[in-house]
């Protein structure tokens, strides 16, 4: 394309986009009368002028400066990098320094295949000769055209653009500073000046417009068709990516016990339900009244209770200070008038055991007796694992002696110290008849405490207030019968207390402390398989077994035996509900005591109301030795001094000590401690440090006993040879005594004499 044709189109072009007004796009033909503006003629030779106008102002820069370059260097600065840190290596095993690692992430990394085209200098020369080519041709084309339009018809076109152009602006010339959004920079760089006409003929002038139109046009197509494509500029492209956290999904399953259920009948007519509505509107009405009148009150005594506060908390704390200084001193006052019975029991051993030989004897100490709760058995004794001198008790009517007509409504727990024997350190009046407790053995102020009634309850004796901090309040949440003994086990592992209790109503039951109430779960049902069934409109019903004792294996907590009124032994699992690792009848009569040795747990005893204390070895259901007192036996227990030694009471106030190494069929001790004819004794408790025994009799009286050394001998390991402990001695004592009463595994038949008559 010719030089001076292509600079006119561009020209023409970048004019027609700076006119005032509207704005109007590229692609729009442009009119003879915006061509005749752009187009800067030459006064001589009236030829269109290349030479570029320039303003006064701009610097002028030698060949020199203008062909040096400038380059923009963007540096960054990376912050300091750690040259002391290390690593662990797992596979060294030793620390190892720290690999350099460089300040940046790699997210992504693709090979590009796009090529950046911004000039025409990029195009092979073929196709820029095509091109121009092209363009000759249509400008050849073109020039017939050109002819043509100098006929009589130009003027009255040219009149009509000249109206045209009129009417979309004042003035001949374009406004370049109005219109500058989009070709701005363009038109700075290649201004114009007003064109002149070449001759005053007005028929010439026309044909000259039209001629540069003409070329106008073809240039502007040759423009737009030889325009390289704008590609996306690659310094200012950008990718951004960001990476989220996957949602991993989970699912949880929570399995409940299900609620108990009861069925309950009754029968109802029409006149029952009027009396019901009558009795229930006389109870709102009163229930209303009662509201005015403590309205009333509340208002009457505001006045008042504000000048008796101050009086309150002084009197309190007084009263507080005044009782333990009451007891500070009552103490020392026993401490001296019981002198002689606190060094006895300190100090003094019996001589006389040096010539009996094995046998023993006890010492009485004190009697302690709460005069309030004379008519009330010593129902149970449980040693404080926190302090060896305080035991707490628990009165109640015992399950023999209950009257036919009205049942219990009194019970009191009481927490007794051997330094002040005369009066109870802690009092707690019950409901009804309490009739066991338990030490927690971690936390000792926690007392858990059964009724006669089923109910059970938590008491924390550390505190000023009676109230129980736990209480079973409902009927599905208590037991069905008189609750018989009680036991803390081992914490859940999410640090939640728990107890056992066994109950006459049949059921074995653990109870979780929740934050503000017991959760109940049952775990197992004494279900008797015995003749004959209960036939109830016929419909047979198994016998459930009244329980009566629970022991827990001492080095696995989910095994533990059961002991009923009937006179079985059930051994359980905590994990079953429905099964029985063993059952057999053990005795003839109620079963009161269940009892671990406490050096060998395969070995437990068990006492029963047909005056016999038997041995049992676990996983066998025939005793290894049987003991008969001739008496109801109301307790036995193991002794923690010795693992041949038991101690037993009977219901004749007498207490009984066996020893099995010195005697498998005689008693080394027995001694009265109490008149026959008005006491009765029920519960029996060895102290795990000191040498004593409680003993709990009727008319709420409990005995401390000293054990004289025979009945508490223990296997010292010998000071020259191998080395034994005392746990070894004394199993292989037990172990020891027991052989000779084991059945061997086989029988071997003596051989017969092969000797004949002759």
């Amino acid at each position: 394309m010719p030089p001076k044709l292509d600079q006119t189109a561009k020209k023409a072009t970048r004019l027609s986009l700076s006119q005032p007004g509207q704005k109007k796009p590229f692609n729009k033909e442009l009119s003879r009368r915006q061509v005749k503006i752009a187009k800067p003629v030459d006064d001589i030779n009236g030829i269109p002028s290349n030479e570029s106008i320039k303003p006064d102002d701009q610097l002028k820069l030698t060949e020199e400066e203008l062909d040096e370059a400038i380059s923009n260097v963007l540096q960054v600065t990376e912050p300091p990098e750690l040259t002391a840190r290390v690593s662990y290596s797992y596979r060294d095993g030793s620390f190892v320094p720290y690999k350099n690692i460089l300040p940046f992430i790699t997210l992504i990394d693709l090979k590009s295949t796009l090529i950046n085209k911004t000039t025409e200098c990029l195009t092979s020369d073929n196709d820029k000769e095509t091109e121009l080519e092209e363009v000759q041709g249509e400008i050849d084309h073109d020039k017939g055209d050109i002819e043509i339009d100098t006929d009589e018809n130009v003027d009255g076109r040219v009149q009509e653009e000249v109206e045209e152009g009129e009417s979309e602006g004042e003035g001949d010339f374009p406004n370049e500073e109005g219109d500058q959004g989009e070709g701005g920079e363009e038109m700075d760089e290649e201004k114009t000046s007003k064109p002149k006409a070449t001759s005053d003929s007005d028929e010439e002038a026309p044909v000259v417009v039209q001629e540069d139109s003409s070329t106008n046009n073809i240039n502007s197509s040759a423009k737009k068709r030889n325009a390289p494509k704008k590609l996306m500029n690659q310094f200012n492209f950008f990718e951004r990516c960001a990476l989220t956290e996957e949602i991993i999904l989970r699912d949880k399953e929570v399995q409940t016990t299900p609620p108990t259920k009861n069925d309950f009948c009754t029968y109802t007519t029409q006149w029952i339900i009027y009396d019901a509505y009558n009795e229930d509107f006389l109870k709102q009405q009163e229930e209303k009244e009662k509201e005015k009148r403590d309205k009333i009150a509340v208002h009457a005594s505001k006045k008042s209770a504000s000048k008796k506060k101050k009086n309150d908390v002084t009197e309190d704390q007084t009263e507080k200070n005044m009782l333990i200084t009451a007891k500070f001193l009552e103490r020392i006052i026993n401490l001296n008038t019981m002198d002689a019975i606190a060094q006895d029991f300190r100090y003094y051993e019996d001589p006389s055991d040096q010539f009996r030989g094995r046998d023993g004897t006890i010492l009485p100490l004190w009697t302690m007796t709460y005069d309030k709760a004379d008519n009330l058995y010593v129902t149970d004794i449980s040693w404080s694992p926190d302090y060896f001198d305080m035991f707490a008790v628990t009165l109640g009517t015992s399950q023999g002696h209950l009257p036919l007509t009205d049942s219990p409504d009194v019970g009191y727990v009481c927490l007794w110290s051997l330094k002040n024997p005369s009066y109870p350190e802690y009092i707690n009046q019950t409901h009804c008849g309490a009739m066991c407790l338990d030490f927690h053995r971690n936390h000792g102020f926690l007392l858990a405490v059964g009724f006669h009634d089923g109910h059970l309850a938590v008491y924390n004796v550390s505190l000023p207030t009676k109230e129980a901090q736990y209480m079973t309040d409902a009927v599905n949440t208590k037991h069905m019968a008189c609750v018989r003994q009680v036991v803390w086990v081992k914490d859940l592992p999410d640090g939640e207390l728990n107890f056992y209790s066994i109950s006459e109503d049949g059921t074995v039951c653990n109870w979780l402390l929740m934050q503000s109430e017991m959760s109940k779960t049952i775990i197992v049902t004494l279900v008797l398989d015995i003749e004959p069934q209960i036939t109830l409109g016929g419909i047979s019903e198994t016998l459930i077994g009244r329980g009566t004792t629970i022991a827990f294996h001492p080095e696995n907590s989910g095994i533990y035996l059961v002991g009923t009124n009937e006179g079985y032994i059930f051994k359980c699992n905590t994990q079953w509900s429905s099964f029985f690792m063993q059952k057999f009848k053990a005795h003839e009569m109620s079963i009161y005591r269940i009892d671990y040795n406490k050096y060998d747990p395969n070995i437990y005893l068990s006492c029963s109301g047909d005056c016999t204390v038997k041995i049992w070895e676990d996983k066998s259901d025939i005793p290894l030795l049987i003991f008969d007192l001739l008496w109801s036996v109301s307790d036995a227990l193991w002794s923690p001094f010795s693992s041949t030694v038991f101690g037993v009471i009977t219901e004749d106030c007498d207490v009984v000590f066996y020893d099995l190494d010195a005697d498998k069929y005689k008693n080394i001790c027995c001694q009265p401690i109490q008149p026959e004819s008005q006491y009765q004794l029920t519960k029996l408790a060895f102290n795990w440090r000191m040498p004593v025994i409680i003993v709990g009799s009727s008319k709420s009286t409990v005995i401390a006993l000293k054990m004289s050394p025979n009945l508490r001998l223990i296997m010292k390991p010998p000071k020259k040879g191998k080395h034994y402990t005392t746990q070894m001695l004394e199993l292989e004592k037990l172990h020891k005594a027991l052989d000779s009463t084991r059945e061997p595994d086989t029988l071997v038949v003596p051989a017969d004499d092969d000797t004949t008559d002759s």
